[in-house]
């Protein structure tokens, strides 16, 4: 169990994050192009190779924040659509019921006991709860484009949600700003003061979390991938991937997470 702080800067990182608040929540994150509410009692299912940032947990919200390597959710046979929903971007929601509080207290003191065989049956536990989210899951709903807002959080979605539509095109700065009705240089800054990254760097993010989901899935080559990922040529590719993929060539990514 920890204390829910808000996150000063959106980042991205390989593995799945589970977060299930249980006392004081909501929690709202930014992810992939849309504000998302986590109430309490809630699971919340997502991968961290999309640029995420957590925007508000209620004060003194505290629950249970988990980092899964994406390797062991691939090789856990949970149903192939929910693992696709996972990497193509899905943030996904199941309810925790009143009588899986004790069983989500145990996880904590399993995990800090330090004891190997009680930190096994928690990674069981975690597997089948995963297995059962898989089939709870309703269908994906429609997407939902954000309504224009004064606010600086609605212009954060409404921004992020027209990257997130266009990553993959030619698409530019003035582009952007035009699309949301901006101008451009006051969307930098706005970008750059709620996020702590550039307008540019979330793009190029979203090109090497597409690439990781296409590398990890096909067995195309190289090449043709970093091309279907945005990149106009594979120098830029390899250059953003080490920088943003975790210090791992594409080959070296492929091969640590088959």
């Amino acid at each position: 169990m920890r204390n829910l702080s808000v996150m000063q800067r959106a980042h991205t990182h390989a593995d799945v994050e589970v977060n299930i608040p249980m006392h004081g929540g909501p929690l709202r994150y930014l992810y992939a192009g849309r504000i998302v509410e986590v109430p309490t009692g809630k699971l919340a299912l997502f991968w961290g190779g999309i640029p995420h940032q957590l925007l508000s947990p209620a004060s003194g919200c505290k629950g249970i924040w988990i980092t899964l390597p994406l390797p062991w959710i691939l090789q856990w046979d949970i149903p192939k659509p929910f693992t696709q929903r996972l990497l193509s971007g899905d943030f996904l929601l199941g309810t925790c019921a009143a009588e899986e509080s004790a069983g989500l207290r145990r996880w904590v003191a399993d995990f800090e006991s330090g004891n190997a065989a009680r930190r096994k049956v928690l990674l069981l536990e975690i597997q089948a709860r995963l297995h059962r989210l898989a089939l709870e899951m309703p269908r994906r709903p429609r997407p939902r484009a954000p309504g224009r807002c004064a606010t600086g959080e609605a212009r954060m979605e409404a921004i992020t949600h027209h990257i997130n539509t266009h990553y993959l095109e030619h698409v530019t700065i003035r582009e952007i700003a035009e699309a949301v009705g901006l101008n451009h240089r006051y969307m930098m800054r706005l970008f750059q003061a709620h996020s702590a990254m550039s307008v540019w760097e979330y793009v190029v993010r979203l090109r090497v979390s597409h690439a990781q989901r296409m590398l990890i899935t096909t067995n195309q080559k190289i090449t043709d991938i970093a091309l279907e990922s945005g990149f106009g040529s594979v120098a830029p590719f390899y250059a953003a991937f080490e920088k943003f993929g975790g210090g791992k060539t594409p080959t070296a990514f492929r091969q640590a997470h088959r």
